[in-house]
């Protein structure tokens, strides 16, 4: 996604997402009790490039929906539509001669999605306006080969007056994201991911949970062109070290892209 495409170029995309959690970490280590936590989530995404002052950008929305299902401590369930996300990048950098770019960009989350204050974290909404600030960069490597990306992203949130009876404040998250991606031929590339997350330390009522995040993990992706138009992405991967919430022992993802 941080290589332009085209002015003029209409993206439509479907993305599911499968990920199970059994433990929950506190401190960098285990809860011995029992938990369990799935969830199944699905993203309808629109994105248009276009140029505006020489420069391309995408306005685009994303529209979640899906399911989480905890089966412990407790048995909850949650399922329906999330917070749509609005908003776009703009390439400073749009260089495909020497195979390079660089963008940014910010999104809107908009808390309209299904949110009851009874279930707490298990909800498929938030009941909070979100900003999201992403910058990327892309440079080959090996011309036409191997590509690595770099991008930042750094999240912020608004406070959510009603859960569990309670006021949440969420300290502002901050990602780093590395990536390798190798071109095997004109239809299939392959790439590794390695992700570190850290901040979003959650205060109720004023009083700070102490449950700052720094989880790092990993995804392998396969691209295929199943048509000139049409591209499958298939990714699978995992938590590899959680100081702080559930850790993810699975997550599988699949995304449709199609050209329009």
């Amino acid at each position: 996604d941080m290589v332009a495409l085209p002015a003029g170029t209409e993206l439509g995309v479907f993305y599911y997402q499968h990920a199970e959690r059994d433990k929950v970490k506190v401190d960098g280590h285990s809860v011995p009790t029992k938990f369990g936590l799935n969830s199944d989530i699905m993203v309808a995404r629109y994105v248009n490039w276009m140029d505006v002052g020489g420069y391309t950008i995408t306005p685009q929305i994303i529209v979640p929906f899906g399911r989480l299902k905890q089966s412990a401590p407790q048995n909850e369930e949650a399922s329906g539509l999330g917070d749509p996300l609005v908003g776009s990048m703009i390439w400073l950098v749009n260089d495909p001669v020497n195979e390079r770019w660089f963008n940014v960009g910010g999104f809107v989350g908009i808390p309209v999605g299904k949110y009851d204050a009874d279930q707490g974290g298990i909800n498929i909404g938030t009941n909070r306006w979100k900003g999201v600030l992403q910058t990327g960069y892309v440079q080959a490597i090996i011309p036409q080969k191997l590509y690595g990306e770099v991008t930042f992203e750094y999240d912020m949130y608004d406070k959510n007056d009603d859960f569990l009876g309670k006021t949440l404040r969420q300290d502002n998250v901050f990602e780093t994201t590395l990536h390798l991606r190798y071109a095997v031929n004109d239809r299939n590339q392959v790439g590794l991911t390695y992700y570190h997350t850290v901040g979003g330390e959650n205060h109720l009522d004023g009083l700070a949970q102490d449950d700052g995040l720094n989880t790092k993990r990993y995804m392998v992706t396969w691209q295929n062109f199943v048509t000139p138009k049409t591209q499958a992405q298939f990714q699978f991967g995992r938590d590899l070290d959680v100081t702080n919430g559930p850790k993810e022992k699975l997550r599988l993802q699949f995304r449709l892209a199609h050209v329009f």
